[in-house]
């Protein structure tokens, strides 16, 4: 099975292709272009044909809900169109599945001005919390963002994303309904 996982939660750009279980490609690029710029650039440079793939994994955030509605909307649009399965995945709970094995932890992404995180005990996490950070666990987060702890240089989210998709799938998940995928919003709206 040959698997596409696209990541636009944040200001770059993330894809990866998992083949078999195996990752073939990630890619990350942060060039201060838009998304609905740098996404067909990025593909047609790596000759990625989305089409072609059997199967698609998504991020659904926490991130910029701009970018992450065009990268969900392409995807799960693909999906319906090519009627392949599609999975959506939260880059937190990525975080706490993925990174140094710290039994507590607690993992963080700074979104604009508010501080989203989850509580994470072994390979479970809590629910997703915003604001102040709990203060007596180490905290994981990207660098760059200053929330202190042990500063991530870099998390491929959409290869993370990409394995853990294929995981499901091949244990006998259909997939996500693509009408049902959508960024996770953690304000009220206006």
């Amino acid at each position: 099975m040959r698997l596409f996982s696209l990541d636009t939660s944040f200001s770059f750009l993330n894809f990866s292709v998992i083949e078999d279980g195996k990752v073939v490609l990630c890619h990350y690029v942060d060039n201060d272009r838009k998304t609905l710029e740098h996404l067909p650039l990025e593909l047609r440079r790596y000759g990625i044909e989305p089409e072609t793939f059997d199967a698609y994994a998504v991020s659904l955030g926490v991130g910029y809900a701009t970018s992450l509605r065009i990268g969900i909307t392409f995807l799960k649009t693909l999906a319906y169109l090519q009627k392949k399965p599609i999975v959506g995945y939260e880059n937190l709970k990525l975080m706490c599945l993925y990174t140094p094995r710290i039994e507590e932890k607690v993992c963080a992404l700074k979104v604009s001005s508010s501080v989203f995180y989850r509580e994470c005990k072994g390979k479970s996490a809590g629910d997703i919390g915003k604001g102040e950070l709990p203060e007596d666990k180490t905290i994981i987060s990207l660098k760059g963002q200053g929330l202190g702890g042990i500063e991530l240089e870099f998390f491929p989210f959409s290869l993370y994303g990409g394995l853990w998709a294929y995981e499901r799938l091949k244990e006998g998940y259909a997939g996500d309904n693509p009408f049902s995928l959508e960024p996770i919003y953690l304000r009220p709206g206006v």
